[in-house]
């Protein structure tokens, strides 16, 4: 070798501090080993901290939930009866469900606490959003998933799109099974003042069963176009169904309520106010604690209604090109606001059942009052 040629010594006698990399080859790689280093880095995982809010409100559901099935094998045939099981079976089995996702909720993470309102409702004056007020409905299921991660801390609920799917469906279901069974046990309640004699051999059952079908398809219809995506057309068509039906549900029950004030006014005659039944001997009082709890509960309601009566007027605005000035930023507000009240109807509902409904509220009151049970 030529005495100009440099020779790098492997001895470990060269100083590392003068080492300098000159070549192109050994910079390139250099500079590869450097990325990769920093591109590989673990992103920080959320820890797990229970809620104890979300805890100490569910053990309250599944304690009320438990109470009422108690007070309901004490009931004999009742119309009421048949009102409360068919709508506290769905809660108890969401409740088994809201256990399983508090189990599974340690794998996900959990999100900072924060005690306010959650508004979806997107800033028109700000953002330049297409969307509109009939377009609520096909992010129904994402965005409940907001609702649900926001008030429980738990973020699975957006990671994994199976538990806000599976909540949105128990949800919307009770919703509509309240809707049309009200309607039902309020036919029965006019029946008891009106027709005494024939309520006690009336096939109730069959009655609450079959009305059952109707919000099964309902909710389904809202879980499909919340899941997939349809024509518009086929959107906006069957969202006007459902919307109509929600109006006339809430008509109907309007209507009931209405009619009741005059059945109020019937005179009893000596049969009915010494009848054995409950439920003729006192079938003014119950259909008066009838409309007091429909009153309540169609207060949850409120927001889908407004929702649909202002969103199809303005279909109709679009469609026939009037020029009818609407609230919209109130109409948005209102589906962000139903979707906060499934969380919330359950626990009102369980609740209204025990001050309400009659043969609970003297069942209720005769067990955890001494008063009540001397008299």
């Amino acid at each position: 070798m030529g005495s100009g040629e440099e020779l790098l010594d492997f001895s470990g006698n060269g100083d590392p501090n003068t080492l300098s990399i000159d070549e192109p080859e050994l910079m390139l790689l250099n500079e590869t080993t450097t990325t990769t280093t920093t591109t590989t880095t673990p992103s920080p995982i959320l820890g797990y901290t229970p809620n104890p809010f979300r805890i100490a409100v569910l053990s309250i559901k599944c304690l009320l939930i438990i109470l009422i099935f108690t007070l309901s094998c004490t009931i004999r045939r009742d119309y009421f009866k048949f009102f409360v099981v068919f709508l506290v079976v769905p809660l108890f089995i969401e409740a088994g469900f809201d256990v399983f996702t508090e189990i599974h909720a340690a794998t996900f993470g959990t999100k900072a606490q924060k005690f306010e309102y959650l508004n979806l409702s997107p800033d028109f004056e700000l953002e330049n959003v297409n969307f509109t007020v009939t377009d609520w409905q096909k992010d129904a299921i994402k965005d409940y998933a907001q609702v649900l991660q926001h008030y429980t801390t738990y973020t699975l609920y957006t990671s994994d799109a199976i538990f806000p799917l599976v909540s949105y469906i128990f949800s919307d279901f009770f919703f509509w099974s309240l809707l049309f069974s009200t309607t039902t046990v309020f036919f029965y309640a006019h029946k008891a003042v009106v027709r005494p004699e024939q309520i006690i051999y009336e096939p109730i059952g069959k009655s609450f069963i079959k009305i059952q079908i109707l919000p099964i398809l309902f909710t389904a219809i809202n879980t499909l176009l919340a899941y997939f995506s349809v024509p518009e057309w086929i959107y906006l068509a069957v969202l006007t169904i459902v919307r109509l039906t929600a109006l006339a549900l809430v008509g109907v029950a309007a209507t009931q309520i209405f009619a009741s004030l005059f059945l109020f006014c019937r005179t009893k005659d000596e049969l009915t106010k010494t009848s054995p039944y409950e439920q003729v001997r006192n079938s003014k009082l119950r259909l008066f604690l009838l409309v007091l709890f429909t009153i309540g509960m169609n207060v949850l309601n409120a927001p889908y209604i407004i929702w649909s009566a202002l969103s199809l007027t303005q279909d109709i605005n679009e469609l026939l090109s009037f020029e009818w000035y609407l609230p919209l930023h109130f109409v948005h507000e209102m589906f962000t606001l139903h979707l906060t009240f499934y969380l919330i109807r359950p626990y009102v509902f369980l609740i209204f059942t025990l001050i309400f409904l009659n043969p609970y509220r003297r069942r209720f009151f005769r067990f955890f009052c001494a008063c009540c049970k001397r008299n």
